[in-house]
């Protein structure tokens, strides 16, 4: 386990941090343009260890969290924690961060898609009280075909 995390707004220059955590995290990576827009034009927030010594290296961020928002709705559009990092609960902190954050901004429903497959993330929603409203057939593409987006809200 970590000694210390921290989370915090992600900025401009954690850009090539955050390209190199969803490169090596995530089995569908978005790439350095998709990155960078979303650095932009969403909320962003990141974790990160915290070292007792100075400086930080890009290795020191942990996870991603990024997420739309329109009037009263937010959506997540990506979330990834680094391979080494699973299973410690910072996607957890991460999912809290938002809701807390963006509900302080008039935001009374959140949304979510996710691969029917990933049974990890789904438990995580649902843990935060995310429900399943609907399904999008066929929606992502794998390596034998194709597999549903299953689409989750919580309205607080």
């Amino acid at each position: 386990m970590m000694s210390s995390i921290s989370i915090r707004q992600a900025v401009g220059s954690d850009l090539y941090a955050l390209v190199s955590l969803d490169a090596l995290s995530n089995p569908h990576p978005w790439g350095e343009s998709l990155v960078l827009d979303a650095l932009k034009t969403r909320k962003n927030w990141v974790i990160e260890r915290v070292e007792k010594v100075s400086g930080q290296s890009p290795e020191s961020l942990l996870g991603w969290l990024t997420a739309s928002q329109w009037g009263d709705q937010s959506e997540l559009e990506l979330i990834v924690v680094s391979l080494d990092a699973r299973r410690q609960g910072l996607a957890k902190k991460l999912m809290t961060e938002w809701l807390a954050n963006i509900k302080h901004e008039g935001v009374s429903e959140f949304l979510l898609e996710v691969r029917e497959s990933n049974v990890g993330a789904i438990s995580l929603y649902e843990s935060l009280n995310f429900e399943l409203v609907g399904r999008r057939k066929n929606y992502y593409q794998t390596e034998q075909g194709h597999e549903a987006a299953c689409l989750f809200t919580l309205k607080m």
